[in-house]
Formats: C-alpha cells, structure tokens, sequence
C-alpha cells in the first residue's frame, strides 16, 4: 500500500542537527512508520551520511540516497524518482516539525475538497538562545484560524515555500515537475512551487496554522540562506532562472502572469530590497558586472508586473520608497510622487521629498509665490544590493509658507503622505502563537514588569513632580556612557557650565561608577542614569548631547512613558572614515558634529549617510580641545608610552544587554587573528627589548566593547593591560610616544597632537567583510597617519624606527592638513551648533541656502 505522505530532505553538512529532527520526526501522533522518509546526502564532508545510516538501519520506512555535491535542488530532484507517496513534502533537516504536523495534514488532505497544496504555519527558532517566535512576514495567512483560500481569489495569500508545504505526488509526476538545478542559493522553493500551482485551474492552499514549522536561525548563520549574500549568482539567477522562465513559459502559452504569482515574484524582491538596508548585504562589495546584469534583468522582469501590483502590494509592509523604485524601473526612469518629509518645528522647516532615477531633475522652488530655495539640500542614494536603485533629493523649506515645487518646467503637487496599503490578512490573533504556550506569555510579561514596569511608575511621579519641572526645565543633559564619562560630552558639560552659566546644565552617570565620585568632588550636577529623577530629567529637557548613539542613549528612556521633545547631539566618540550608515541612519539625530573637512564633505555630499547640512555641523570635538591643553602640560620626558589601542570587532562580541553598553563573549576567541596576532605582538622580544632601550612603557588598552577579552591575554609583565573603564584615556594620549592601532579612528586624537602612528591590520580582508563599516572616503595607505603593516615584524620594526626618531615629514604633512585649525574653541563651537538647531531664523534667511561650513 502507498504511503499517504514522503518525506525528503536534503542533506549537506548538517549531521549536528539530524538528532533534533529525527526525534521529531518519532513523535509525530499521526505514526511515523506510516511516513515514507527519504534523505539525500548531498556530497557531505562530515559524518552526515553516518548518522543517517544508522536512523534508516532502525526504521524500514527510511531510506538514504547518497549523491555528489549539487546543490539542494539536484538533491529534491533525486529523491523525486524514488517517492510513492501521494503527497510530498521536504522539510529541511536543520528544522524541527510539530508533533501534530502529519495528523493536521492528513486532516486538510482528507476533506472533502482536495486542497492543491498544504500549508503549515513556520515559527523562527532562535539557536543562540531558544527563542521560538511567530514573526514571519507571511504569518498574518494564519491569524483568525485555519482556512482554504483559492489563490486566484486571494492573490496576497501567496505560499513561498514548499520546505512547509505539501504537494500532490500525481501532479509533479504528470508535469514532470523538477526544482531548477541553477537556483541553488534563492528561490528554488519560490519556482518549484508556481510551476506547480500554476498546474491548477483553482490553486487552493489549506493553511493550518496548528502545523507548526520550526524554522532553524542557526548561531552561526552557517546555513545556505544566511551565508549567501555576498554571492552575486543570489541576485541574479533568481531573476534569470527563476522568475522569466516561468513567465516565457506562459507567454507561450498566450496565458499572463496571475495576480498570486505576481504578488510571490514582488515579495521576493521586496525581500532583496529590505536585506539591501541591513548588514548582512551592506557588509558587501559587489562587481560591477552584477549590477550591469541587474540593470538589463530587472527591467525585462517588471514588464509582466503590473503597475497597480506594485502600488498595492500588501503581503507585507514594504516601505514607500521601495515600490517606488520599482515603478521607476519599470518606467525606465522619472520623478516619484513628491511627498512632505520630517518637519524641524525647532527652525521652522519642513522637507520635501523627491526620489527619482536617472538624470537628476532640475526644479524652481517658490514660497509665497516669491522665487526660493531651499535652506538645506541632501541627495541620498537608496540602495538595492549596495548600489543606489533611485535618488532621494530632500529639501528643506519654510513650513509656514505657502510652497511651490515646479520640476522639469511643470507645477508638482506635494502629497502628505504615500497611500497607506494595509495587510490582506486579519489584523488579530485569536490565539496564541504555536509553540508559545500561555505559560511563556506571562513570564515574558512578568520579566517585562521586573525590568522595567515599576520604575515606569516611580518615572511618572517624577515627572509630574512640580519640583523636578522647575529644576530640569529646559535642561541641557550631557552624557559620554551610561557607565563612564571621560569623553566630548564631560568636556562640552564642564564648558557649558563655566562658559554659559545661564543654562541649566546636568551630567547623567549611573551612580556608583568612578566618575560619578570623581566628578562629584568638583561640583558636577549629576543625575543618575535610569533612576526616576532621570526620566523626569529627559522628560523637560530642551538638549541631550552623548559621544554615543547606541541605544542606552537614543532610547535611554521609554517613550511611550516618558514624552521627549530634546534636541539631540551627536557628539561622536570618534572621526568617521569609513560607511557606517546602516548603523546611523536608524537614529534620529539633529546635530551631527564633525571634525575634518573630508569627513564633513564625505557625510554631507553624495554618500550612503541620510544626513546632510542641516545636521552635519564641521566644529571639532569638544575631546580635541581638553587633548590639546593638557598636552601642553606634559614635558617631553614623560612622554613615555606606546599605546596598543586596537578597534572593536563587531562578529567577536554580542549585541548590548538591554538599556546599556554591556556586552558577552563569543566562542572561539582564542584561535581568531585578533587573539593571536595582538597576543604575538605584545609578546614579541624584539619589542619588549626596544621599550627598554628607549625607556618605554608598553599599553594594552582594546576598545570598550572587547573588555570581556581581556583577560584572555596571556602578556609579559612588561605589558599594562587597561581598561577603559579604570583608566584616563586622555592621560594616556597625551603622554603617548607612539600610538600602535589597527582602524580605530584614536588615530585622529594622536594626528591632532602629531603624535607618530601605526597601522597594524592584521585581518584587513576579515575586517572589510565581517565588520559594522564599509568602505569609505579614507584610505589607509593614501591618508593614513603613520605606516600599515600587517605582520608582527614590520610592526615592530616600525615601532622600533619610531623610537629611535626616524624622519615621518609625509604623515606629519597629513596630520596638519587634517587638522588645519587647533584653536581650543571646538567647544564652542559646538555649543554654538547646539543652539542654532533649536533656533527659528526669519523667513528671509529660510528661503536661501545655509553656508556649508569650512575650516
């Protein structure tokens, strides 16, 4: 008798996992050992094969294929042949499957209307730490219960994947179905399944939501989904060899792309779209042949899309500006609708947005009827696989004027906002999530509560305190990190206070650390940080200004409970040389200091930063300006140091625990180049002899986000290993002889003391790819303040060069380009920046361009 279900999965290196889904597979109350299970070992190079022997050497139901590599489809394809099941599935075997999943299907396929495809609802399944969440995009199909939909009827209920999915062995084997061998990195699942509905004349998908899919976010982000977006073939053969095939087949067939297949082809677009805004793509260079691939393959698959599936595409959200960009492709260029942007009620300015592709368009600005511009302008490509797929042109006008905008020589409407395009699917859940038990809900809740819901109250009573009003009234608040001060915002506060007596000036600290005590002894008025008078503090503050924008600053307080209307500062912990837009354009900032004119200009001008002049302000840090007193203070002969300060690595530490900057391990630290090359180098014997001839100390002193490391370093005596957490870094510039760095930009603080550096990138090729920054206007070799090496050796030897005097005049001629202008008044400057962003010029000023600022 045939089995009702065959199960295949494909195998590739996965023997680690196969225990957790073979065990779910032995629970299943439909019976396992009526289940035909077929696994393909695709070539594995571990002991898969192995484990899976000794399984089906168990069970009579289970059988192994064994092939060479070829991918996950030439896998699928291989077990096709051998399946006698009259329904197919192909969980992947990283995953886990419920222990109802083949009764529930059995249940769907056993109605009396046989549905053309199963669906099970897929949970994301967190490794690191055991989180199950029922987050999907396409999740909202299973909201209000299980249901049948025909997909020519409800074409948003699209299905993407047949890892969740059950097919008909009848059909596949009468169309000779087969996954397409050339998609082995992305939407293999995506073609398999049009070709297969589009076999049904009413393509019904039953959706049981009680089937639960535990999809697999493995720790290491070894899988093919999560490892594959540096690969260009991702990209492209999705639009070559999956989606066109399918859509010249049917124009054969005179038939035209149905409403669902269009909706399946935009959300895996939209879904390159939005990975193009986050790390795992931005962290990529791409070759220009992928993009030239792209610009022929993009157009001639948008030709069998219709416009009005762009516009209302509602599978899920996609931002405005992503369908945008479609329609402007398809157009083969143009200018999008214009729309009002974010409004500056501070200065009296609002902006226009006007995203367009191709040639730039011209436009005549009138406010009042009166011939205009614009008081800022930024131009921000947005991008689509690292490159900009359209231009996004923001102006910034009077927003209490009557406002004209006519480009390429006609009058433009400006629109308040993109039509709102809301989900097909319900907006409620009527139960809970599968696999997230009541139970889980209220001790969620409960932690919830712990954390955070009392002190909510007790932040409530503050600040409705008419006390707290009168003492943090339009305050100014200053703060470096939660844990320590030491930093521009310490210098802009003690500035503030001796200089601008008249503002009401406070520093926030958690109470207890070191600087807390320090400062307290000279008088600084300090709140401490997360405390009730803290939130009161935020809630009536005019200013908030931090060396930090993590989000123990941005989200220092939670806003729903305690309202903010501050202007906020970006003081900067450092000089941008490189692209860490992703990062910052998330943060509402605005005033955004700068420090050289290359950086000012790359920030501003035709870069990924969304920031432009209205925020960007070239003033200097506040840090500069305390750096170069107190190194007037220190002789020559105490100038004793060398300085290791090596940068972070974003893939060697986890993300911040909650409201504040504290970081965990990860594993393997000791065999990464980070370990071993540093660990070398402050080892190394030919060094430790030049620090005593030369009568130096030698540093150690990482980046504060590698302080759970330190203690992994097994160094010399001779060796002072620091934390910035007990240690004056200020103090240590200044009385430095030789800063040793690898990308930090504490470059910049020893150039702005012409103090001699060195490079030592010892993973340049690691770093580019695994870090949070992408390339930018700075390039080591070419503006760099000391030499770049890359072994132990030459840095040694160029520490040792150093020591004994040698000549460095090329970096020296860079330090003082750089910094043309050491004044002392970076500070005020800054105070100067702060106060203009919270200043109304008159409407003569606002209706003509700011000056860019220059040294």
């Amino acid at each position: 008798m045939e089995p009702e279900f065959t199960v295949i999965s494909p195998m590739y290196n996965v023997s680690r996992y196969l225990p957790d889904y073979f065990a779910s597979l032995e629970r299943q109350t439909y019976g396992f050992k009526r289940l035909e299970v077929i696994l393909v070992d695709d070539g594995s190079t571990d002991d898969t094969a192995a484990v899976a022997d000794a399984f089906a050497a168990t069970y009579s139901n289970v059988r192994v294929i064994r092939k060479e590599n070829g991918g996950q489809a030439s896998a699928r394809n291989a077990a096709l042949a051998e399946a006698t099941g009259t329904w197919l599935t192909f969980p992947d075997p990283d995953d886990v499957l419920g222990d109802d999943y083949f009764l529930i299907a059995h249940s769907a396929a056993s109605a009396p209307t046989k549905p053309a495809m199963i669906s099970a609802r897929l949970l994301m399944w967190h490794e690191i730490d055991g989180r199950i969440e029922d987050n999907h995009a396409l999740t909202g199909r299973f909201r209000g219960g299980d249901s049948d939909r025909d997909l020519n009827q409800y074409p948003s209920w699209i299905q993407a994947h047949i890892t969740s999915g059950f097919v008909q062995n009848a059909v596949v084997r009468d169309a000779q179905l087969r996954f397409p061998d050339a998609l082995r990195l992305r939407f293999e699942d995506g073609s398999f399944v049009a070709r297969y509905l589009l076999q049904f004349a009413s393509p019904v998908v039953a959706f049981r939501g009680e089937m639960e899919y535990l999809y697999r976010q493995r720790a290491d982000s070894s899988s093919t989904i999560q490892s594959s977006s540096a690969n260009p073939q991702k990209y492209t053969d999705t639009i070559r060899f999956g989606y066109l095939p399918i859509i010249e087949a049917l124009a054969s067939d005179e038939r035209s792309v149905p409403r669902w297949l269009q909706n399946l082809f935009l959300y895996d677009q939209f879904w390159i779209l939005r990975a193009s805004q986050g790390p795992s793509v931005r962290k990529h260079t791409f070759p220009e042949s992928m993009y030239e691939e792209l610009d022929e393959l993009l157009p001639q698959f948008l030709e069998a899309i219709d416009k009005e599936r762009i516009r209302t595409f509602d599978v899920m959200h996609v931002a405005p500006w992503m369908r945008e960009a479609l329609l402007l492709v398809k157009a083969g260029g143009g200018v999008a609708s214009l729309y009002w942007g974010a409004r500056d009620k501070k200065r009296g300015l609002r902006s226009v947005l006007i995203r367009y592709r191709g040639e730039r368009p011209s436009f005549t600005l009138r406010v009042n009827g009166v011939p205009a511009e614009a008081r800022f302008e930024k131009d921000l490509g947005l991008e689509y696989v690292g490159k900009p797929i359209i231009r996004q042109l923001s102006l910034w006008v009077p927003d209490d004027s009557d406002i004209t905008l006519i480009i390429d020589g006609e009058p433009r409407q400006i629109l308040d906002a993109p039509p709102v395009v809301r989900s097909a699917f319900p907006a409620t859940q009527k139960r809970s999530a599968g696999g997230v038990t009541p139970a889980r809900v209220r001790a969620a809740l409960a932690r919830r509560f712990t954390r955070g819901g009392s002190m909510n109250i007790a932040r409530r009573v503050a600040m409705a305190d008419p006390r707290k009003a009168r003492m943090f009234a339009n305050a100014w608040v200053f703060i470096d990190r939660d844990v320590d001060a030491g930093d521009s915002a310490e210098d802009m506060y003690w500035w503030v206070r001796d200089n601008q007596p008249e503002i009401n000036s406070w520093f926030a600290l958690r109470k207890g650390t070191k600087d807390w005590d320090r400062m307290s002894v000279h008088g600084a008025r300090l709140v401490d940080y997360g405390s009730p008078d803290f939130g009161a503090l935020m809630h009536h503050a005019s200013h908030l200004a931090s060396s930090h924008a993590d989000r123990f600053i941005t989200d220092a307080v939670p806003r729903k409970h305690v309202p903010t209307n501050y202007v906020f500062t970006f003081l900067q912990h450092g000089v941008i040389k490189g692209d860490i837009s992703g990062w910052l354009n998330t943060k509402s900032i605005q005033v955004f200091i700068t420090s050289t004119q290359d950086e000012y200009d790359y920030v501003t001008g035709d870069s990924p930063f969304k920031f432009g002049p209205k925020e960007v302000r070239l003033t200097g840090l506040p840090r500069f300006d305390m750096l170069l007193e107190r190194s007037k203070e220190v002789p020559e002969a105490e100038r004793d140091l060398v300085l290791v300060m090596p940068t972070w690595r974003d893939y060697l530490v986890s993300g911040m625990k909650g409201a504040s900057n504290e970081r965990e391990r990860v594993g393997g630290f000791e065999e990464t180049p980070y370990a071993s090359s540093l660990g070398d180098l402050l080892r190394d014997q030919t060094l430790a002899a030049a620090m005593s001839t030369g009568g130096k100390r030698l540093i150690f002193m990482p980046h504060p986000n590698m302080r759970p490391y330190l203690q992994d370093f097994d160094v010399p005596e001779h060796v002072e290993v620091r934390s910035y957490e007990d240690t004056d870094v200020r103090e240590m510039i200044t009385r430095a002889a030789a800063l040793v760095t690898d990308y930090s930009s504490i470059a910049f603080n020893a150039a702005y003391l012409r103090l001699p550096v060195v490079y030592f990138q010892f993973d340049q090729e690691e770093y580019q790819v695994h870090h949070t920054e992408r390339p930018g206007y700075f390039d080591y070799e070419r503006d760099g303040f000391g030499p770049v090496t890359t072994t132990v050796s030459d840095t040694v030897g160029t520490i040792s060069n150093i020591l004994r005097g040698h000549p460095r005049q090329q970096y020296l001629r860079r330090m003082e380009a750089t910094f043309p202008v050491r004044d002392g008044r970076n500070r005020e400057r800054v105070f100067e920046a702060m106060r203009e962003a919270a200043t109304q010029r008159p409407l003569s000023e606002r209706i003509k361009p700011a000056a860019r600022d220059r040294w």
